[in-house]
């Protein structure tokens, strides 16, 4: 799905193909450090072992990759501070190991109400 501010949403493959059953979700909420808006993802593992998510930026950060090796029916959170720390944008590529074809694309702008470059 794609949309106004590069905002995009990219979904491939099928983790239980390999037998993990895994997502992730994204959201916007504050972030405890900045106070600022972030993009939070939840990483979650129902299969019976554990999953590693690796996380990427495509553009805007530097630094990276991010990995979380989230337990046997567990869940995991992180956030990324893109008003903070990139104006607002984001561009990340969340992997999940064992499986190459599964991946969760999101891309945008978090909107703050305040003047803003453009990505």
């Amino acid at each position: 799905m794609a949309g106004p501010n590069r905002f995009l949403r990219r979904f491939t493959g099928d983790a239980t193909a390999t037998g993990k059953s895994c997502e992730m979700a994204a959201r916007y909420a504050n972030a405890p450090d900045t106070g600022r808006p972030a993009l939070w993802f939840t990483f979650t593992n129902t299969s019976t072992s554990a999953v590693t998510f690796t996380v990427t930026s495509g553009q805007y950060r530097g630094d990276g990759p991010w990995t979380y090796t989230v337990a046997a029916g567990g869940s995991e959170q992180d956030y990324f501070n893109a008003v903070a720390l990139a104006d607002g944008w984001y561009d990340f590529t969340v992997k999940a190991g064992g499986d190459a074809s599964w991946s969760r694309r999101y891309s945008g702008h978090i909107e703050t109400g305040a003047a803003s470059v453009s990505g």
